[in-house]
């Protein structure tokens, strides 16, 4: 965004309104067409203020523990995601997106402040700590009723996800087997987010809907369990871990009775996604019936992935930061203005810079995140980052320009990958001569990103410790020995 004074200068060299192109109200900001003098309810970008000049609503979805390339719109052949695919093909599909970690507190800390999880001191799902600051407090400052629907027991408002929400219904009052974590099934997420969304969607709305399915164990309806799963095939059996971690095997939250085969696990997962798909596909019909799907912002993503075998990994997630955990979808929709495919790298950071461009807030000049709208598409460094009490390692990663460094603390060592031939890292190329120059420019990026903190260290407070039963509840869900 710009400053007004620049704005000023703006006006008094265009004289004629039809001088702004598309491009400018783009590049200086979605409704600062509104102070050239345009009236309202004129579509610019796709934005419009209403005749009472209430801002557009702006929804954000995001589901736990989903992987890209299990959804049919990221190619996957199996028919796990019926209702997203449709959505996506309505929206922007951007095919590389990456979260900043492995897990949810941490991702989500990134995806609500716009800033890394070694700045927010968001690890190991621990609780936010008081002085970061979110955008929906910014929203509600601004006038937004700020609502939110979550189903995981780390986003609970007692951990201080409920900041800047007028309502936040963080009500969990199921169990699935093997835990003893409260949590709340994708058919009584969608009910709550319907409920809300019929009662406040002629409000200026911004609304955060967290789905928890299919965050493991892998527990679908029975009818959506055996729709994967094919008796004729080959078992893959594996071991099954004495502790949590998924490293060579499955892990011991993860067991579901004497089952270690591979494959049938596997086809739970997607059963698990194909059932939450479906309650999705409710709250998209509740979008349209209130006229939402077509006037707000609609920004889809998930918190991290799931290890599905690569790196010896399996039915985990937080212990690397291999693709197959941070690779995530991101779907973007407003109206039938953005739709199609990016195939540039984009990340979480991106999605506050995107809201606050979209409604024409100013934004605080230190976040990193571009808005996914006006992206030029030019090069940029996306860092993620771990710490796994479980895996007892500490992990950081910088992408850039198509290649990806990692650095692991524990065992002091560098890997590299070329993703633009090499996305599942198969290739380690660290070693090679030829890409002496290239690891030793992706060093320093990393570097000067994992020491830097551009939130300011000093203004932030450690995140409280957890409680035991805290901790127990932790336990169940895998994240920590």
């Amino acid at each position: 965004m710009i400053k007004s004074s620049v704005m000023s200068n703006i006006i008094r060299k265009q004289k004629l309104l039809s001088g702004v192109t598309r491009r400018d109200v783009l590049k200086y900001g979605v409704c600062g067409g509104l102070a050239l003098g345009l009236s309202p309810g004129l579509w610019l970008n796709g934005c419009r203020r209403t005749g009472d000049g209430k801002l557009p609503s702006v929804i954000l979805i995001t589901v736990d523990t989903l992987r890209a390339d299990h959804l049919g719109c990221y190619g996957y052949p199996r028919q796990t995601s019926v209702n997203t695919d449709r959505f996506a093909s309505e929206a922007m599909l951007f095919e590389k997106c990456f979260s900043h970690a492995p897990v949810t507190s941490s991702s989500f800390s990134s995806i609500l402040s716009g800033f890394l999880p070694h700045e927010t001191k968001v690890f190991e799902n621990k609780p936010l700590p008081p002085e970061v600051e979110t955008f929906p407090a910014v929203l509600r400052r601004r006038g937004y009723k700020t609502v939110a629907v979550v189903s995981n027991y780390n986003l609970r408002g007692k951990a201080g996800w409920s900041k800047g929400f007028s309502i936040y219904d963080d009500q969990m009052k199921a169990h699935e087997q093997n835990k003893t974590i409260p949590e709340r099934i994708a058919e009584h997420t969608s009910n709550r987010a319907v409920e809300l969304l019929e009662k406040y969607h002629k409000e200026q709305l911004f609304l955060w809907v967290h789905y928890q399915d299919p965050h493991g164990p892998y527990f679908p309806p029975e009818r959506f369990a055996k729709m994967f799963y094919d008796p004729e095939q080959k078992p893959r059996n594996l071991e099954v871990n004495k502790s949590l971690s998924g490293r060579g095997g499955i892990p011991s939250y993860q067991k579901l009775g004497d089952n270690r085969d591979f494959y049938y696990y596997l086809s739970r997962y997607d059963g698990e996604i194909r059932y939450w798909d479906e309650h999705f596909g409710r709250l998209i019909e509740t979008m349209k019936a209130t006229g939402l799907y077509n006037d707000a912002l609609i920004i889809f993503s998930s918190d991290h992935g799931e290890d599905m075998g690569h790196h010896d990994y399996f039915f985990s997630h937080g212990e690397n930061l291999y693709n197959s955990l941070i690779h995530v979808p991101l779907i973007v929709k407003f109206g039938s203005q953005f739709t199609g495919r990016k195939t540039h790298f984009v990340q979480h950071l991106d999605i506050v810079p995107t809201i606050f461009a979209f409604l024409g807030i100013e934004p605080d000049q230190r976040l990193r995140g571009r808005d996914l709208l006006n992206d030029e598409q030019s090069s940029r460094e996306v860092f993620s980052e771990m710490k796994s009490p479980v895996a007892r390692e500490y992990k950081i990663s910088v992408i850039f320009d198509h290649f990806k460094l990692m650095y692991s603390f524990r065992y002091k060592k560098y890997e590299l990958f070329d993703l633009s031939i090499d996305h599942n890292e198969q290739y380690d190329l660290i070693s090679h001569p030829d890409y002496e120059k290239r690891s030793q420019d992706l060093k320093v990026r990393l570097w000067r990103i994992h020491e830097g903190n551009l939130l300011g260290a000093d203004n932030i407070s450690e995140p409280r410790r957890l409680k035991r039963d805290e901790l127990e509840k932790l336990r169940s869900l895998g994240y920590t020995e």
